[in-house]
């Protein structure tokens, strides 16, 4: 009996125990089937322009056929139905979505009532009476006082001052590279000219000179005037076939440091110690640029060699990301202070090399005395000088490419370290 009373009781709590988890569970599922309503695109927010309407938008969880959504828009102190007073319902649509306009507020709200709601047009409070749901959301800002608007500003700007600063220089680059180019073709022109008339005709003027004097007796008073014009008119062809040597450099040309060692040999001379430093990584130059450094530094060490008298001669190129700087030194006896700024009659050695610095926009100067001798410095910016920007990893190794090509074809005594 006992047990069986046990069986009977325990039963019975089972199945009230069964019972009443059923009716928790279908609580909470009534619970959590309440209706609820989400912004999913927000109007900016403002003043009350009775003339200016924005979109909003919403989305309704749960509700029931005949519901509808009810929008407000607060103002300084109530709030307001919306669109109009006349209109104030906005329908929900099958796929549970609704959308209409409001006038500008601070804050919006959207109610989910019955259709017997009659909404107040403008109450302190939001009704909740006959409501099933509200949302209430702050007004969006307009984009130029949202936090990224000034960022974005700046960033633009910054990028208009570079774009512009970029073009600009494009533009200058190339003007720079066709005038570089008209000049190196007249100066080409030129040398042929030079050397097609005037000098083959100083040759042939020098060949029938030679034969006269040694036609000339020894003893014959004119004999040593004609053989000293004679020296003089040797002299003046060397000269002119450095010049044009000089003129016509770009044809052999490939890297200015190799065409600095060879200056001695080309001028005789063997006597000087002369030395030639590179600072940086070599960077290929533009081909007009390379010439013109190459003429002016051609320039300054052939004064060094010939008219210094000095003892050391130092040619110093520096390939920097900012410039390319070369600076000619020696140890002679110095150039006047007038003869620096004025030049020297009948000599266009430096105003010529003035004169090409200016023209490729490089900076020139020549520092000198007595006792320290001279330097010329030469400075020409990247952005003209290189064919790219020296710190340009992209071409790194098209330069290093190009360096071991002309190391490989140097001759044995001239393969030294380029950088």
């Amino acid at each position: 009996m006992r047990a069986g009373r046990f069986a009977i009781v325990s039963m019975f709590l089972c199945i009230l125990v069964i019972f009443t988890g059923g009716c928790e569970t279908e609580i909470k599922n009534v619970a959590h089937n309440r209706p609820s309503i989400e912004f999913t695109s927000i109007a900016v927010a403002g003043a009350g322009d009775p003339d200016k309407l924005s979109a909003i938008r919403g989305r309704v969880a749960g509700a029931k056929p005949g519901q509808q959504i009810v929008i407000y828009a607060k103002g300084e102190t109530a709030w307001w139905v919306q669109p109009f007073a006349n209109q104030p319902f906005t329908k929900i649509q099958p796929d549970s979505q609704w959308q209409n306009s409001t006038h500008p507020g601070t804050q919006y709200a959207a109610l989910l009532v019955g259709p017997d709601f009659h909404p107040p047009l403008t109450p302190e409070v939001l009704p909740t009476e006959g409501v099933f749901a509200t949302a209430v959301t702050h007004g969006g800002l307009p984009f130029w006082r949202k936090w990224w608007f000034p960022l974005i500003c700046v960033f633009g700007g910054v990028l208009a001052v570079f774009g512009f600063y970029r073009l600009r220089l494009h533009q200058l680059t190339k003007t720079l590279n066709l005038r570089f180019e008209e000049r190196l073709a007249e100066r080409m022109r030129v040398a042929q000219e030079l050397h097609d008339t005037l000098l083959q005709g100083m040759v042939s003027a020098s060949m029938q000179l030679d034969v006269a004097v040694d036609r000339l007796p020894v003893d014959s008073p004119v004999h040593p005037s004609l053989s000293h014009i004679l020296q003089l008119m040797r002299q003046v062809i060397d000269e002119g076939r450095n010049t044009l040597r000089g003129l016509r450099s770009s044809e052999s040309i490939h890297d200015v440091k190799l065409a600095f060692l060879r200056i001695p040999q080309e001028l005789g001379v063997s006597d000087v110690n002369y030395r030639v430093i590179v600072e940086g990584s070599f960077t290929p130059l533009q081909t007009v640029i390379r010439d013109e450094v190459y003429s002016i530094g051609r320039e300054a060490l052939v004064n060094a060699f010939r008219h210094s008298g000095a003892s050391n001669i130092e040619a110093a190129l520096e390939y920097a990301p900012s410039r390319l700087r070369v600076v000619i030194r020696d140890n002679g006896c110095g150039i006047n202070g007038e003869v620096i700024r004025l030049g020297k009659d009948g000599h266009w050695g430096l105003s010529g090399m003035r004169e090409r610095a200016e023209r490729i926009g490089a900076k020139f100067k020549v520092s000198s005395g007595p006792s320290v001798g001279t330097e010329v410095d030469l400075s020409v910016p990247s952005h003209i000088a290189f064919q790219f920007q020296p710190s340009d990893t992209r071409w790194g190794w098209l330069s290093k490419l190009k360096l071991r090509m002309l190391q490989a074809g140097l001759p044995k005594g001239e393969s030294r370290r380029l950088g």
